[in-house]
């Protein structure tokens, strides 16, 4: 903690000195030049100046020259001879006395020109930063402590602290991602639009239209990767599988001609063990798990995040343009219209899509198959769909409020005009329904806990009898008789997401007013402003997530609805990192994208294609899986919490999965907790 407070003061140093340097007039190109032309100026006058002095020393050199002629010619004369030898005489202590005073002023104006370069050369030297300068000293060091500030989240020792670092990180990179690629697929069509001549309102539909392809696209890339289309592979089958992350064979399946410990000892209840590595030449920790399964259902919460993303922007922009649109723009009541449109435009799809995945558990069942493809599909799509319905409808919802609130609509990106300035009362107002849609998130995820299920979202785990390294299920021993979620279930989660991200874009809105009341020359809407606010907002908020983590720890165990709040704010908390940043990104894809001033909407489209190439597939591979393992070992710790809580009572609980004790001459039980930490 006080690690995480040093890096936090120094990162505020670094956005101090931002404000106090970059904004100020006294780096920037004008005055730089000016300066440079004034030093110019004064260095000609200095020149000017001291061309008089070597005037006079060459007219004093020359008259000694001419009287130094005149007395030899007075000593080759007969007559007046002292007269002119004295006057030679006195002639030449004039020519030797003028001559010497010349160059001594001309060695003091040489002495003066060294001078003078010397400190010509010292102010070259001696240049003040532009703010271009101070921009770069800033993206280093904030950059660098940020980076390690980060690193010190990821790998603090407190599990849920650690989840929760992953999770929010996870989030920013795939909306970075997202966004850069939704909003190069919408300026090229809003181009094209243009050069048709499209009207607004024809708009609308189009944007509905691109959001119904990125959920259409989602659909057929999770049944692709799910295999409900082209393969009969069984994703029942477990296996043993490498499970120690420190080493390249992580998540690979162990070679048949490796004996492991658990098998050997003939322990068939083991879900861990360890196996001697012929590459490594040491044993390492093994795990019995589903691989197939594992690496389809991450590969599609891959695909399903970034298209849930794009179409919940999409659906944004097509709420966001109609209330644009008169009437709606004209009033707060009627601005609210297109929200509801917007929702039954989404239900809709929703349920096509529904209609499909129906259809896909009837096959399932009809040709006796467990149906995992269609329960994955299933659960994959619905929660995908949940996102892209809260996101269009919490921000279009929080658009309607800001306009109730300061009396003028944000345009569709949500950029306020501030023809009436913000004030206490107004950014106070908006404060207060933040906080208002937390506690509605705590108190709907409290009730929806509390409610009976409609469904189970697991399925029963099947039996398995262990040979070798492989174990298959039985088809008669597999469930699948597992129905849809209830419309109340997925009503009430939806809500449950909709007030929280509607708190996170009332928190985000109501920093930028405030940012714009402080005396602060930098714009809340510039790159720079965009980026120092997600800085802050972030480092707040991982600060509030600590101290709410530690209170959840306290009261674990006590209280299950003030565990269930503390979630919904930390969940909340991890949106408003993600938007914070998601505005930062939009912003300075602009930015680049106006140095091609002819093809701007070409170079948000490339950029979006690279960086979707570039991260896609390290995000995937390690912060992805990283954050999907950590919600695992999350539901294992609170699995075996709950059956210790039930043992103690009496109640007899039958541990379906004990852990495998320790193959070694003591025989002392691995812990849960320690035997999961062991694979991350």
């Amino acid at each position: 903690m006080k690690l995480l407070l040093a890096q936090a003061c120094v990162l505020a140093l670094v956005l101090l000195q931002q404000l106090t340097c970059c904004t100020g007039s006294e780096g920037s190109p004008e005055t730089i030049n000016r300066a440079l032309a004034e030093e110019e100026k004064e260095k000609e006058e200095e020149e000017k100046e001291e061309e008089p002095h070597h005037a006079t020393g060459k007219e004093e050199t020359a008259k000694g020259e001419v009287e130094a002629e005149g007395k030899k010619d007075g000593e080759g004369g007969s007559e007046g001879e002292g007269e002119v030898e004295g006057e030679g005489k006195g002639e030449g202590e004039g020519e030797a006395q003028g001559e010497g005073e010349g160059e001594g002023e001309e060695g003091e104006g040489g002495e003066g020109e060294g001078e003078g370069e010397g400190e010509e050369g010292e102010e070259e030297e001696e240049e003040e930063p532009t703010s271009v300068d101070v921009d770069a000293a800033c993206i280093l060091l904030g950059g660098v402590t940020f980076v390690v500030f980060l690193f010190k989240l990821v790998n603090t020792l407190d599990d849920d602290v650690r989840r929760y670092a992953w999770k929010v990180i996870s989030n920013t990179i795939s909306i970075f991602m997202a966004v850069l690629f939704f909003q190069g697929n919408n300026q090229m069509l809003e181009s094209y639009a243009r050069t048709r001549g499209w009207h607004e309102n024809v708009m609308v539909f189009v944007h509905y239209t691109h959001c119904s392809i990125y959920i259409i696209v989602m659909l057929a890339a999770v049944g692709l990767n799910t295999g409900v289309w082209t393969d009969n592979l069984d994703l029942g089958v477990k296996q043993w599988v490498w499970a120690d992350a420190m080493f390249n064979n992580f998540e690979k399946a162990v070679e048949k001609d490796v004996e492991v410990r658990a098998v050997t000892d003939k322990n068939f209840d083991a879900t861990r063990s360890t196996a001697y590595s012929k590459q490594h030449k040491m044993d390492l920790t093994v795990e019995y798990k589903r691989l197939d399964y594992d690496m389809r259902f991450r590969k599609n919460k891959a695909w399903s995040t970034l298209l849930a993303h794009m179409g919940g922007f999409a659906a944004i922009a097509a709420g966001g343009s109609m209330q644009q649109r008169a009437p709606f723009r004209n009033n707060p009541w009627l601005c609210f219209v297109p929200v509801i449109v917007t929702t039954l435009v989404l239900q809709a799809l929703f349920q096509l899509t529904n209609i499909m995945r129906l259809r896909l558990k009837a096959e399932a069942k009809r040709t006796g198959r467990p149906g995992l493809r269609s329960r994955m599909v299933h659960e994959i799509v619905s929660e995908a769909e949940n996102d892209i319905f809260a996101l269009a409808a919490s921000f279009n919802t929080v658009q309607v409020i800001r306009f109730a609130i300061f009396g003028e609509l944000p345009n569709k990106e949500g950029t306020q005009a501030w023809e009436n300035p913000p004030t206490i009362l107004t950014v106070g107002s908006l404060f207060g329904c933040g906080v208002g849609f937390m506690v509605l998130s705590g108190l709907l995820a409290v009730w929806n806990a509390n409610m009976p299920a409609g469904t189970s979202h697991k399925g029963a785990e099947e039996g398995h009898a262990n040979k070798g390294h492989t174990i298959e299920r039985s088809g008669a021993e597999a469930s699948h008789e597992e129905e849809s979620d209830s419309a109340l279930d997925r009503f009430m989660e939806t809500l449950v997401n909709i007030c929280a991200m509607s708190s996170a874009w009332c928190t985000l809105f109501g920093a930028r007013a405030v940012w714009l009341m402080l005396p602060i020359s930098i714009s809340a809407l510039s790159p720079d402003g965009r980026i120092l606010l997600a800085v802050i907002l972030s480092v707040s908020s991982f600060l509030i997530v600590y101290v709410l983590d530690k209170i959840d720890d306290r009261m674990r165990g006590n209280s299950k609805a003030s565990e269930l709040v503390i979630f919904s704010i930390i969940s909340g908390i991890s949106v408003l990192v993600g938007f914070s940043w998601e505005s930062s990104f939009d912003e300075a894809v602009a930015s680049i994208a106006s140095m091609n001033e002819g093809h701007q909407e070409l170079s948000k489209f490339g950029l979006g294609v690279l960086v979707c190439f570039g991260l896609g597939e390290p995000w995937t591979r390690f912060i992805l899986k990283r954050a999907l393992q950590l919600e695992e070992l999350k539901s294992a710790r609170d699995s075996a919490e709950k059956a210790a809580v039930e043992k103690t009572k009496g109640v007899g609980v039958e541990e379906t999965q004990p852990l495998l004790k320790e193959a070694t001459d003591g025989g002392s039980p691995r812990g849960n907790h320690a035997s999961c930490l062991s694979c991350f």
